[in-house]
């Protein structure tokens, strides 16, 4: 599930950043990772009016592909991947609203429900005032606070410019995926309110750091971009690894698993 995570942050900020958005060649972002205070290597994203591609390392990718909105996720470590289409997101969501019938599940829903609810209402997104140069590129400060669990300061520029296209085409995306989560019920919803309060921001974030307090735990992430190339883009970026074994897709499976 945390590829689908990673998937609507993206289409989240797809959201917000395409009113800024204005023609340009492709373009490679690389940022510098950092969790817990602790050097965590580097982030690339690769983009094209055609592809999106976000690399970690060694640790895993993701490639979506504008044309035909598959998403591809990678696992480099296990040399696997999978995709994940439209038609099984309708599929997933349609599998959910089945197993609301479940009373064991409508309790759980419920639950989610409120804590849902919870989290949206308190949900605030505002400027700090703070502002700052990150790899040449000035930029205001925002701060996201889920309460007192999640904060996140994002610092957003409007100087670095995308190709419109592609962040067109991730916007179209990104509501074909959130009208496929309809059987997801308050996480969709929460999700839809979150992306709303998101468009006030209007930028592209160059630098973030993400701070989550669960009580016994806490964790701080953040990355800050270090380099923009905009050089041609090998088509080979978008293609999965030779040798590489496809398996099916995890959520699909575990639902499975567990209606049975």
């Amino acid at each position: 599930m945390q590829k689908t995570n990673s998937l609507l942050t993206l289409c989240i900020l797809a959201t917000a950043a395409a009113g800024f958005c204005h023609a340009a060649d492709d373009l490679t972002v690389v940022s510098n990772v950092t969790t817990n205070g602790q050097p965590g290597g580097t982030e690339t994203s690769y983009i094209s009016s055609g592809h999106v591609r976000n690399s970690r390392g060694q640790d895993s990718d993701m490639i979506i592909d504008l044309k035909t909105g598959v998403l591809t996720a990678i696992n480099d470590k296990k040399k696997t991947y999978y995709t994940v289409t439209k038609q099984d997101m309708d599929n997933l969501s349609a599998k959910m609203s089945e197993r609301m019938n479940d009373p064991k599940m409508k309790q759980a829903m419920a639950m989610m429900q409120g804590m849902s609810s919870a989290m949206s209402t308190s949900t605030e997104v505002k400027k700090t005032g703070v502002t700052r140069t990150v790899a040449g590129y000035g930029c205001d400060e925002w701060m996201i606070s889920m309460g007192t669990t999640m904060t996140i300061k994002e610092c957003v520029t409007s100087d670095l410019k995308y190709p419109v296209q592609s962040w067109e085409a991730l916007k179209d995306f990104s509501e074909s995926m959130r009208e496929s989560m309809s059987g997801f019920g308050p996480s969709a919803k929460a999700g839809a309110d979150f992306a709303e309060k998101m468009k006030s921001i209007k930028g592209f974030p160059v630098a973030t750091s993400t701070v989550v307090d669960a009580g016994m735990a806490k964790s701080t992430t953040s990355s800050e971009v270090s380099e923009v190339r905009r050089t041609p883009i090998a088509a080979s970026t978008w293609d999965v690894p030779a040798g590489f074994t496809q398996v099916e897709n995890p959520m699909m499976k575990s639902l499975q698993e567990h209606g049975h």
